[in-house]
């Protein structure tokens, strides 16, 4: 059974997986990615649709950045049907702008701290947002089967790895793209903190283009292959850097004051994760285990479907895995 494909629209670049069911289990049937060429979205998509060659036209897609916003609030115990009535008239207490030019939907998570209510996921979207993603991938052919955001859909892939598998286990994840980052912390199978940092892989390109003089194309080449430059590198890269760490840090103080649990292990994905340095300075400065995660991992890859980007860099593609998983 085809599912319908995820499609990752980020900031640098379009990502595609297509997953197909085979005798009970998932199979990697098509993976694509496209650079975007300029801002020119809507050519890329269609350009990457057309040498892709899905087998559905349904596919998954999700948002990100300021016109999303998701939160975790506790609600009386209701069934989803009044819960999703009710958030109606709650939502506008936690989202910045005018809940009449937004989308709202919710699900129920687990019980409260308390025991009498139930923690709630909160998403809402500008509906402006929204409708322009839809005419982009209307435009190209496709059927919209579902909306999600990035940071629930790179949890989604997660999951099914079964690394959160220890009921109690504590850990982050980031997902480093060009412009932005999703972090996502949760506790065993359940998320309680959920943030995009305004920080990517465009931060560290910009750095070396500004100390070394060196052209964007250039300065991008340097970042993924420094050769035998690596030292020079840390040095010039360190300061972008901790910019990142401090947001980091941030984030989990805020999660530990909350919660009063500490972040055991942070899994690590996107283009960014792979720099060179990435995950030993990130071990060293927030003294936890960091993991480089595979988001592909047990799933079967049939011959000919996986371009060379997926089999180097799995981890750019945790969000387009996240939409495919859904069915």
């Amino acid at each position: 059974m085809i599912r319908p494909a995820g499609i990752d629209i980020g900031s640098s670049s379009i990502k595609l997986i297509e997953l197909q069911e085979k005798r009970g289990k998932l199979e990697l049937s098509r993976c694509a990615i496209n650079a975007i060429s300029g801002e020119d979205v809507k050519t890329s998509l269609k350009d990457l649709l057309a040498f892709s060659k899905l087998s559905s036209k349904r596919a998954n897609i999700s948002l990100s950045g300021p016109s999303v916003i998701v939160r975790y609030i506790e609600m009386p115990p209701m069934k989803r049907e009044e819960l999703k009535s009710a958030i109606k008239f709650e939502g506008g207490k936690y989202i910045p702008f005018d809940i009449n030019e937004a989308i709202l939907d919710c699900a129920i998570l687990d019980k409260g701290p308390s025991g009498n209510a139930n923690r709630v996921l909160l998403v809402a979207a500008k509906k402006d947002k929204v409708n322009s993603y839809m005419e982009i991938f209307k435009d190209a052919g496709l059927d919209i089967a579902n909306i999600d955001v990035d940071t629930v859909a790179i949890l989604n892939a997660f999951q099914r790895v079964g690394l959160q598998a220890k009921q109690e286990n504590v850990y982050a994840m980031i997902n480093i793209g060009a412009r932005f980052s999703n972090m996502n912390i949760a506790v065993g199978a359940y998320p309680y903190f959920t943030r995009d940092l305004l920080w990517g892989g465009s931060d560290i390109t910009s750095r070396i283009k500004e100390s070394l003089g060196l052209n964007l194309d250039d300065a991008e080449n340097l970042k993924r292959n420094p050769g035998d430059r690596k030292i020079e590198m840390s040095g010039v890269v360190m300061s972008a850097l901790e910019k990142f760490i401090t947001e980091v840090r941030m984030s989990f103080d805020y999660f530990e004051t909350q919660f009063g649990k500490s972040i055991e292990r942070l899994y690590m994905s996107g283009g960014g994760a792979y720099l060179f340095n990435m995950l030993d300075f990130l071990k060293e400065n927030l003294g936890i285990e960091v993991v480089l995660w595979d988001p592909s991992e047990g799933i079967q890859i049939s011959d000919g479907s996986c371009c060379k980007e997926f089999k180097d860099f799995p981890g750019q593609f945790a969000a387009a895995m996240g939409l495919a998983l859904r069915k």
